[in-house]
């Protein structure tokens, strides 16, 4: 506040053409008299914030539950699964946290990733609440063609790979164990 104070007096004195010799102007007088002194002591009342907090943003763009074509196990070659599960399962009531569809990832041995989930028309959308990826997003491209899944992972997130997936328990592919629920 005090540099605050000293800037203004400045700004009048150069404005007011004065200089070092010269006599200040009255403007600058009833200035100096009307600025407040500068409490010398520590306040005992915390000062509020001159911005909010920063807020959570919505999710920008539509928010549509997964297509039932997408929902269920897949498999992927690595070993690891893949579940894109409809709100209310356990999985993403219980470790997703949210009323929303959801996905959990994971590879055999590891512990799952799991988020909450939404297309955007063929975008699916996680925001991750467990796993490497916890508290970001990751948009992936979509494609299915009978019981192959394709996930095409989207720029400026977190992620960073592309899945070829086969629905579990379908022809070669493997059969899934039961989603986590903790």
């Amino acid at each position: 506040m005090r540099r605050f104070q000293i800037a203004i007096l400045v700004a009048v004195i150069t404005a007011a053409g004065c200089t070092a010799g010269g006599a200040a102007p009255a403007a600058i007088a009833s200035l100096s008299t009307a600025i407040a002194p500068i409490p010398t002591t520590t306040p005992s009342v915390p000062v509020a914030p001159t911005k909010p907090p920063a807020q959570a943003r919505p999710t920008a763009g539509p928010a549509e539950p997964i297509p039932d074509a997408l929902i269920g196990a897949w498999s992927h070659p690595s070993g690891a699964f893949w579940w894109l599960l409809r709100a209310g399962s356990p999985t993403c009531v219980t470790v997703a946290r949210t009323d929303l569809d959801c996905v959990a990832y994971q590879l055999v041995g590891q512990p799952a990733y799991v988020g909450a989930a939404t297309m955007d028309g063929r975008v699916l959308r996680i925001r991750w609440v467990r796993g490497y990826c916890a508290g970001d997003r990751t948009s992936f491209g979509t494609g299915i063609d009978d019981d192959t899944l394709k996930l095409f992972d989207m720029p400026d997130d977190c992620g960073g790979a592309d899945f070829v997936l086969s629905r579990a328990g379908v022809g070669a592919a493997p059969s899934a164990p039961p989603p986590p629920t903790s």
